[in-house]
């Protein structure tokens, strides 16, 4: 049995010294990608803000998609932009003017964003006169980006009335 042994680890000795070998040179070249970036992280390239779709539904199916309408107020400019994210740099897609009704579907979590749906042929018209459904009015099954007929974007909600909901 320790025959057995003895040989059977001698023949494991003599394969491992058969095996193909490799040289510190040939492992240099990636040694110093490794003292360039240790954690092997990528680069964050900095860029302005991207645009964030608005969510509709997120008050559940038993609930509209948008669960409250507003009107936007006086702005200092005028008109309220429109923005593709909620962040004051994101870009301006649009603007409303005072009285245009709106649905706010989704808030930022720093309830300073509302995201909002509306149908800029109707500025001035109330939400029954409103020529175009944008679908926001009644149930989705599931939370989702809107991707209706209507215009979709962020404005500031200090420059919103909820008007109903």
């Amino acid at each position: 049995m320790n025959r057995t042994l003895l040989a059977a680890s001698i023949l494991c000795l003599a394969v491992t010294g058969c095996s193909e070998s490799t040289k510190v040179s040939d492992d240099l070249a990636d040694s110093s990608d490794y003292l360039d970036n240790p954690t092997g992280r990528a680069e964050r390239v900095v860029t302005g803000p991207s645009a964030k779709p608005v969510r509709i539904g997120e008050g559940g199916p038993r609930f509209d998609a948008c669960q409250s309408v507003g009107e936007v107020g006086g702005h200092v400019s005028g008109s309220l932009p429109v923005l593709s994210a909620p962040f004051d740099s994101a870009e301006k897609i649009d603007s409303l003017s005072p009285g245009q009704t709106v649905y706010v579907c989704t808030r930022s979590h720093d309830q300073q964003w509302f995201g909002i749906v509306y149908d800029k042929q109707s500025a001035g018209a109330t939400e029954a006169d409103s020529s175009v459904d944008c679908g926001v009015s009644s149930p989705v099954r599931a939370k989702r980006n809107y991707d209706g007929p209507c215009k979709s974007g962020w404005v500031e909600s200090l420059f919103v009335v909820l008007v109903a909901g």
